[in-house]
């Protein structure tokens, strides 16, 4: 089992290990000026053993057609550079990645915000229009009261009259 001395991180239960000799496919890649090699036949894997290399690779453009057709050999560049940079710029690319993150849940509250101040607008709005609506209704309600007072006075006053004629 090959683990990581620090963090015991297992990178492999293999029981058996292939020594790959790096500075001569250093020197294959510089003398073919390319990653063809004859009897390479794992061309991901050449392009990997590239990009460990590349600090014995003369070409440096070799290297970068090696991974920019590659995502999952780019991935690793990049990981491999982050992972090789002093203390002082992997905590500034972490507090850089908190940033971005505080940055991130600050502006997904803000939409959140502005999303509820929508909403009560338009709460607000129907509010209103439901006020309109029952103030309507309210001044038609007391326009019938009227009509129907106006009715009944005039049905009063018939009233009224007839029973002043009946008693003449």
């Amino acid at each position: 089992m090959i683990m990581d001395k620090e963090d015991y991180t297992v990178f492999t239960n293999a029981m058996e290990l292939h020594y790959i000799n790096m500075k001569a496919f250093a020197k294959a890649v510089n003398e073919a000026n390319s990653i063809n090699i004859d009897d390479t036949e794992e061309v991901k894997f050449a392009k990997w053993l590239l990009v460990i290399t590349q600090k014995e690779i003369n070409n440096k453009a070799i290297i970068e057609d090696a991974y920019k057709d590659e995502e999952e050999i780019f991935m690793a560049v990049a990981t491999l550079v982050k992972q090789g940079e002093d203390k002082y710029t992997r905590q500034k690319y972490a507090r850089r990645k908190e940033d971005i993150q505080d940055y991130s849940l600050k502006m997904m509250r803000a939409e959140q915000d502005r999303q509820t101040a929508e909403r009560e607008r338009q709460r607000a709005a129907q509010l209103q229009i439901e006020k309109e609506q029952s103030d309507r209704r309210a001044e038609q309600a007391e326009a019938q009261i009227a009509e129907q007072a106006a009715v009944i006075a005039q049905l009063q006053a018939q009233l009224a009259e007839k029973k002043s004629t009946k008693t003449q």
